[in-house]
C-alpha cells in the first residue's frame, strides 16, 4: 500500500492533539509495557515503533531494550517527532531515535520486534500493514500491537453526558472508515497476515475528582471538533468543549459515577 492510500490521522497534530496524547500514555502505559514484556521485547533488541506519534510507545520500548538495545520511532508528522524528539532527551534516553515516514514506506529487514498502539485502527487494511511489516523484521522477529474497543468503555451508572461524548467519538471514526472497536478485531487480522498471535487485554476503572477520564474524553471531543462540524454532527455550540471537562466531573461526583475505560487488547506473534 502506498502513503496516497493510508488515511488521514483525524485527530490532527495541533497541540491540543499533542496533549491529549501525553494524558493518553498516562492512561495506558501500563497496559502498554505489560503486552511489550510478554511480547518479549528485552534487553538488547532493536525495536521499530510504527505510528511513534509523540514517543510514549517508542520510550517504553526504550526502557526495556536498555542500553545495548536500541528504538526508531517512525511517524508521518514533524510537529509530534519535535515533540518526541524533545521528550526523549529530556529523559537521558540516548537509545531511541525518531525518524519521519510512512510505516508502509519503511525499508526491509533487521528490526528484532516491531510496535504499535492505537494505530491498526486508522489504517483501511489492518491484516495488509502487518503482512508488510513482517518484511522489516528478521526472521522470527516479533510484531506487537496494541488497540482498544472504544464501544467497551461506559460510564455506570448510565450518564447520557458522558454516552454522548462517546456516542460522537465512534460516529466520527466510523464515517472516516476506521475501526473503534480495532482490539477485538486484532486476533482477526494477527491470523489474515499469516501469523499466529498470542493475545491479551486488560480494561482500567477511574472514578472520584482526580480521575483522567474527564480530560480525556473533552481532548478527544476537542481534536475531533473539526470533523464533528463537517459531518453535521454537531456544532462548536453543543459541545461546549471548554467547559466539557468540568462537566463530566460535575455529573460524575453528583451521581457517584464510575467510568469504565475501552478495553485495551494487545496481540503478538512472531514471523516465520
Amino acid at each position: 500500500m502506498s502513503r496516497a492510500q493510508a488515511r488521514t490521522y483525524l485527530l490532527g497534530d495541533t497541540d491540543h492533539e499533542l496533549a491529549r496524547l501525553a494524558r493518553q500514555a498516562a492512561i495506558f502505559s501500563e497496559a502498554t509495557e505489560n503486552v511489550l514484556r510478554r511480547a518479549g521485547i528485552g534487553p538488547g533488541m532493536r525495536v521499530l515503533d510504527v505510528g511513534c506519534g509523540v514517543g510514549d510507545v517508542s520510550m517504553i520500548a526504550a526502557g526495556l531494550v536498555g542500553s545495548t538495545g536500541s528504538v526508531v520511532g517512525v511517524d508521518r508528522s514533524p510537529i509530534a517527532l519535535k515533540t518526541a524528539r524533545t521528550r526523549a532527551e529530556f529523559a537521558g534516553l540516548t537509545n531511541v531515535t525518531f525518524a519521519e515516514g510512512d510505516l508502509h514506506d519503511l525499508a526491509d529487514g533487521g528490526f528484532d520486534a516491531v510496535v504499535g498502539r492505537f494505530i491498526l485502527m486508522h489504517l483501511p487494511d489492518p491484516a495488509a500493514s502487518l503482512r508488510g511489516l513482517v518484511r522489516t523484521l528478521r526472521p522470527g522477529g516479533v510484531l506487537a500491537f496494541v488497540e482498544m474497543d472504544i464501544g467497551s468503555a461506559k460510564a455506570v451508572p448510565t450518564s447520557d453526558l458522558f454516552a454522548r461524548c462517546l456516542s460522537l467519538i465512534t460516529t466520527v471514526y466510523r464515517s472516516g472508515g476506521m475501526e473503534p472497536d480495532m482490539g477485538s478485531r486484532l486476533y482477526g487480522a494477527f491470523r489474515t497476515a499469516g501469523l499466529d498471535p498470542c493475545i491479551d487485554g486488560s480494561c482500567r476503572v477511574e472514578a472520584g475528582p482526580e480521575a483522567l477520564a474527564y480530560h480525556y474524553l473533552a481532548d478527544s471531543l476537542r481534536s475531533l471538533l473539526p470533523s464533528m462540524i463537517l459531518l453535521g454532527l454537531a456544532s462548536e455550540a453543543e459541545i461546549e468543549v471548554d467547559s466539557l471537562a468540568e462537566r463530566l466531573r460535575a455529573e460524575s461526583l453528583a451521581h457517584n459515577l464510575c467510568f469504565i475505560f475501552p478495553v485495551v487488547v494487545g496481540a503478538w506473534g512472531r514471523a516465520a
